[in-house]
């Protein structure tokens, strides 16, 4: 089951509100994940600048790795494949040299061998190859997310208010309105 990425709770990082900041909107923070901001950036026009390397973002507890878990790759039917050619081959290298005995061995025996060695590197492989999605760097994983699905957003939300609105704005003038929104409310010193 997706987890709802709308919800504060089940997204992998959590938004730390700077002192005096009003509180972003909950669409804001799902859609914003990981996002850097430049030094000196401000939300909202009369808002304080941040303390300089202001910790904006941290791990939301267990939804940090449900998020990792839910996105992680199915696993490759090729590893089974690689995992039996493996064990075929270590079964045969194994047991030639006794049921065959010496000079009938060495064929079978070294076609095993083989055998063992392709399988062990392409199950490295595939294996590799499978957790090679997440990279170095876990809060590029989430930013890369975040930003598809930020596009997303804005692309399905922009079409739908031309639809439905008479006036004409443009797409840049649409982000800039989202953003007020996002930005209104009470300060979080207040908040709390």
């Amino acid at each position: 089951m997706e987890p709802q990425w709308d919800r504060l709770e089940d997204l992998p990082l959590r938004f730390v509100v700077p002192d005096g900041w009003r509180e972003p909107h909950p669409e804001w923070v799902s859609l914003h994940q990981g996002f850097i901001p430049p030094e000196g950036w401000q939300p909202y026009p009369e808002c304080t600048p941040a303390p300089p390397q202001w910790p904006f973002w941290e791990e939301n507890g267990a939804a940090w790795y449900s998020f990792f878990r839910y996105h992680a790759p199915p696993p490759s039917r090729a590893i089974g494949w690689w995992f039996a050619l493996s064990a075929a081959g270590l079964f045969t290298v194994t047991v030639a040299p006794f049921a065959l005995g010496y000079p009938a061995f060495v064929v079978p025996g070294l076609i095993a061998l083989v055998a063992l060695v392709i399988g062990v590197r392409g199950l490295i492989r595939t294996l590799r190859k499978s957790t090679h999605w997440v990279g170095n760097d876990p809060l590029e994983r989430v930013r890369k997310w975040s930003d598809s699905r930020r596009e997303e957003f804005f692309r399905e939300a922009y079409d739908a208010f031309r639809l439905e609105s008479d006036s004409e704005i443009s797409r840049a003038e649409f982000e800039r309105g989202m953003y007020q929104r996002w930005w209104r409310g009470s300060p979080a010193a207040e908040a709390s």
